[in-house]
């Protein structure tokens, strides 16, 4: 598990700490309201929500390792992004 005060750039690495603020939290990611039209911030709110699922629930679709990679990759365009959003959007709603 990741303390509640880790950053995004930190826990997902370099590549995500170009897209989003160096000091942006877990936390702050998972409770943002702003991705409707934003691919990028839906992307660090459902890579968040997936990343403490993998950890949480046994029979995630991801792993940890997974959902990182899979974030860093969807970072290259805002369509990428929007698909990987969904995809982890979809497998954290399953879990509810």
């Amino acid at each position: 598990m990741v303390p509640q005060g880790s950053t995004v750039s930190k826990v997902f690495g370099s590549r995500a700490f170009e897209q989003y603020r160096y000091d942006l939290t877990l936390l702050e990611a998972a409770a943002r309201n702003d991705d409707g039209d934003n691919a990028f911030a839906g992307l660090v709110k459902q890579s968040t929500a997936a990343l403490l699922n993998s950890y949480a629930r046994e029979g995630f679709p991801y792993t940890a390792w997974e959902v990182k990679t899979l974030l860093i990759q969807a970072l290259v365009s805002e369509k990428a992004a929007a698909f990987q959003a969904q995809r982890f959007s979809e497998a954290n709603q399953a879990c509810n």
